[in-house]
């Protein structure tokens, strides 16, 4: 971690931290830390000597926003191909230099960089995706308890059905039984037997 201690100027929204002039030894994480001892997130900020570099957010990402990461150069004029790679695999190339990632998740995180031909590469850039708490504040294996809650209900239900058919059936024979068999009885209309001579 580095710490401001080049300038630091307090503002009447927080402190800034100025640098008045950045080397490449400058590049690092900061991080900002009130005087009650709150901190903000970690953000990286690499100093290109080259000519070509990658633009990224230097704050973490939330999961499911869309990044755009830009590959721009000192030398080349607007129209050039941009090669962009993540963890020094070729994922990408793009006429206009921009690089979209529509829904980012944690598999996006990782190191970037970019190379423009005739003109360099980037150095490379770290990418951090965070959680969306608003979507993780549930349990993740909620969704599979849900399906087996459902599956659960239906078989229970099903079995109280069939529970249900089978004491039906159950007092029929019992009423039946209770007839003798040279009687006449009249067990449909009262419930009770009765004989009829």
């Amino acid at each position: 971690m580095k710490s401001c201690s080049y300038t630091n100027e307090k503002t009447a929204t927080g402190s800034s931290c100025s640098i008045k002039n950045i080397y490449a030894d400058d590049s690092g994480e900061f991080i900002c830390e009130t005087e009650g001892g709150e901190k903000s997130n970690i953000i990286n900020i690499t100093v290109a000597a080259g000519s070509v570099i990658l633009e990224s957010p230097a704050v973490p990402v939330m999961e499911g926003e869309a990044v755009t990461l830009s590959c721009r150069s000192k030398t080349t004029s607007s129209n050039f191909k941009a090669e962009f790679y993540k963890d020094g695999h070729h994922i990408r190339s793009s006429s206009t230099g921009n690089m979209t990632i529509g829904r980012v998740s944690k598999s996006d995180e990782g190191l970037y960089k970019c190379s423009i031909s005739g003109a360099g590469e980037s150095p490379v850039n770290w990418l951090t995706v965070t959680a969306n708490h608003t979507e993780t504040e549930t349990d993740p294996s909620s969704e599979a308890g849900c399906h087996i809650y459902l599956i659960l209900r239906t078989v229970f239900t099903i079995m109280m059905v069939a529970l249900l058919l089978l004491l039906v059936g159950l007092v029929g024979k019992i009423r039946a039984t209770n007839c003798s068999p040279g009687c006449k009885c009249n067990c449909h209309d009262t419930g009770n037997c009765a004989a009829y001579v």
